[in-house]
């Protein structure tokens, strides 16, 4: 019974803690196909030209990467599937790739109504934590990667990031 009080209680006022920052306070990503918006002050480290991937760091040391490429740009895209099919074939593409370089990967969580999946990889240091989404023509691709946040608050974190951006 506590424990679900306390699951309780982590579940409505962690959000609040990760996003305590004033509403105010945003960072502005100008990506491939548009423009991500992050709450928070967010250093940006730099860009990746090959996937677009545009790493930020915060003061706490908090790693984080978006992307927002168009969808027709992937290989595996498929006109004719929904967009949640296509978010589940990008998911493959990218997870497949890893396992074949001997990563360890996990599906954590996946909303077919938000059109999105959270899936992890471990590169040997740490578990680099992603969502993958559909925004109207393009995929947004978001990562955690610090020890500094716990899964379930990397979870939160990507889940109201991109609530904020679809």
């Amino acid at each position: 019974m506590n424990r679900l009080k306390l699951m309780l209680i982590m579940f409505f006022f962690l959000p609040n803690f990760i996003f305590c920052q004033d509403i105010k306070d945003y960072s502005k990503v100008k990506t491939n196909s548009g423009e991500v918006i992050i709450p928070g002050n967010w250093e940006q480290l730099n860009k990746m030209d090959d996937s677009g991937q545009t790493y930020l760091k915060n003061k706490d040391g908090v790693i984080i990467a978006v992307a927002q490429n168009p969808k027709k740009a992937y290989p595996f895209f498929k006109n004719n599937e929904s967009d949640y099919e296509n978010v589940k074939l990008f998911y493959a593409w990218d997870s497949d790739y890893y396992k074949e370089n001997k990563f360890k990967t996990d599906k954590i969580k996946e909303n077919t109504e938000l059109e999105y999946i959270i899936w992890k990889y471990n590169d040997k240091k740490l578990d680099n934590v992603f969502l993958f989404g559909s925004t109207k023509n393009n995929f947004l691709n978001l990562l955690v990667y610090s020890n500094n946040w716990s899964e379930d608050e990397k979870i939160i974190f990507l889940e109201n990031l991109y609530k904020l951006n679809k």
